[in-house]
């Protein structure tokens, strides 16, 4: 009986590793032919710019002429194709601009669409491969292939970051090069050795070289490091692994950000003053009203977060995160009474729930306390999403906890993973514009909130103004902004492209009015969305009810 029961139960665990390996398989295949989908960021640009800005400086040190001469020829260039002229010398971290701009100097992607969209399979792919991680994460945590594999599920199935995962190159890379680090942080925590020590610090490098907050990461490490240090046999041999740690990360930061090369302590303090204050300051639509970034509410971003996550989600996160804080005071409470050890946490998993718990509620603190300056939506805290869902992940688990009876708990998991099934439709009804996610806790519209803050709209725009008019040798755009429609027309071959006209607000001069409705930028607002009397309304786009533009027509 007791040999069925584990042949029954290695059945079922093959069973659903096979389920795994086909659902991560699914997720890649339709990410590889869905990429060319997705619109154009208004950033993209600039970040391709910044990584050639970079690999000049770094061909400066090296023997390759042929390669420094193609690079400056790209940057100095008129061409279609050239890189704009833009401040590229910022702090920003170039750990995926600098790669995408050598491969495209080696590979000589003149095309510009085909370099973007080579750019936004990358970045899907980093994606791809943190949710592997992530899985690789639960996996550990938990003892059974379910709950990895459910949590897992709602990592992938985050719509706005799904979006975001082919096009946003600062966001979602960190994300995935954090998610990547906290596996080896947890690898260590489980087992102390150099090998995990050193790969933890190489991927909490990358994070820190990619967006400063990474210094997060390695400062929270540090703290739990010490706490453990009385628990440990051999402090002389954890010391010295906590040195290798501290002194390998300040180096591979260093080696992975050119901008921190010529002083590295000075300008890494010029970086983090930077992020932390941010020099943009535009106006933002916040809850029906123009609210500058620098002077947003401190709802603003945990507003952000609850009307654009699943509700489940945000409902198992809660159940999480007050889990694992009782289970943290309910620790404190035992070194008290018993006089244990001195430790907040009595095994390596309630260790790895606390180390989570710590980040999110760390950074969230540091957000209100600092008022960094904030704007499109919560796109700039996304990497806050591993907590999330992690979190939520527990708290997924916590409710099996509570239910006891396999027949209620079997009854839970179909009630979830039907949830995970609407997601799915959700997601593809509104392809390719995940990113304009929102809940149904509020009612949305362009009147309250910024919607396609990135202008990904803009492509689908043109494709349709295309098949309109076909056989038009001229196409004249009218817009109140115009940098996203001009970066939407990096996505079309170069005949395509000369067939387009954009005017801004020279509305006499158009054949067609576009207002993708973004309240500021630059100089524009959106009170100049000022439409004559002679043209009129010839489509309204919706996704998922919620109006992302309007476009208008000349009369004849």
């Amino acid at each position: 009986m007791l040999q069925e029961k584990n042949i029954m139960r290695i059945n079922q665990n093959n069973l659903i590793k096979i389920v795994t390996f086909f659902l991560f398989s699914i997720f890649f295949i339709v990410g590889l032919f869905t990429f060319r989908d997705y619109g154009m960021s208004v950033d993209e640009e600039f970040h391709r710019a910044s990584g050639f800005y970079w690999l000049n400086y770094i061909l400066s040190f090296t023997t390759f002429e042929n390669l420094k001469y193609y690079v400056e020829e790209l940057l100095n260039a008129p061409r279609g194709y050239t890189v704009p002229k833009v401040e590229t010398n910022l702090p920003y971290g170039v750990v995926f601009d600098l790669p995408m701009a050598f491969f495209e100097a080696v590979l000589k992607i003149n095309e510009t669409k085909n370099y973007y969209y080579f750019r936004h399979f990358i970045n899907f792919f980093l994606f791809f491969i943190s949710s592997v991680y992530f899985f690789k994460i639960l996996l550990k945590r938990f003892s059974s292939y379910q709950i990895p594999l459910i949590g897992t599920l709602f990592y992938i199935l985050s719509p706005r970051i799904y979006g975001d995962s082919f096009y946003n190159n600062k966001d979602v890379i960190f994300l995935s090069l954090l998610v990547i680090a906290i596996y080896y942080c947890f690898k260590f925590f489980d087992k102390n050795n150099i090998k995990n020590i050193l790969l933890f610090s190489l991927f909490a490098g990358l994070c820190t070289a990619s967006r400063v907050v990474g210094v997060f990461l390695i400062f929270s490490f540090i703290i739990f490091y010490l706490i453990n240090l009385s628990n440990e046999k051999d402090k002389f041999y954890s010391m010295k692994l906590l040195t290798i740690c501290i002194l390998s990360y300040i180096v591979f930061t260093i080696i992975f950000w050119p901008y921190l090369w010529e002083n590295p302590f000075k300008n890494f303090l010029l970086g983090f003053n930077f992020f932390s204050t941010h020099y943009l300051k535009i106006k933002m639509l916040f809850n029906g009203e123009f609210i500058r970034s620098d002077n947003l509410p401190y709802i603003y971003i945990f507003q952000w977060v609850f009307i654009t996550t699943p509700i489940l989600y945000l409902v198992l996160f809660f159940i999480g995160y007050f889990k694992t804080f009782k289970k943290f005071f309910s620790n404190i409470e035992d070194i008290e009474k018993q006089k244990l050890v001195f430790s907040f946490w009595k095994n390596k998993n309630e260790k790895k729930d606390l180390f989570i718990l710590f980040n999110i509620s760390a950074i969230l603190f540091y957000l209100i306390m600092f008022k960094a300056v904030l704007y499109n939506g919560w796109r700039h805290v996304y990497f806050i999403n591993i907590f999330l869902v992690y979190l939520a992940t527990v708290g997924l688990d916590q409710i099996d906890y509570y239910l006891k009876s396999k027949i209620k708990i079997k009854i839970h998991y179909l009630v979830t993973l039907l949830f995970l099934g609407f997601m799915v439709v959700k997601m593809i009804t509104i392809h390719p514009f995940q990113s304009l996610y929102f809940n149904k806790i509020v009612s949305i519209s362009h009147e309250k909130y910024e919607i396609d803050y990135w202008g990904i709209s803009g492509k689908k725009f043109l494709d349709e103004i295309l098949v309109k008019e076909k056989d038009k040798e001229k196409i004249i755009i009218g817009v109140a902004a115009f940098l996203p429609l001009e970066r939407s027309l990096a996505l079309f071959d170069e005949n395509i492209k000369s067939k387009f006209k954009i005017v801004g607000q020279d509305y006499q001069d158009a054949d067609y009015i576009f207002t993708n409705f973004i309240t500021d930028v630059g100089k524009y607002k959106k009170n100049k969305y000022q439409i004559p009397d002679n043209f009129f309304s010839v489509e309204e786009f919706f996704v998922d009810g919620i109006k992302i533009y309007e476009v208008y027509k000349k009369s004849n």
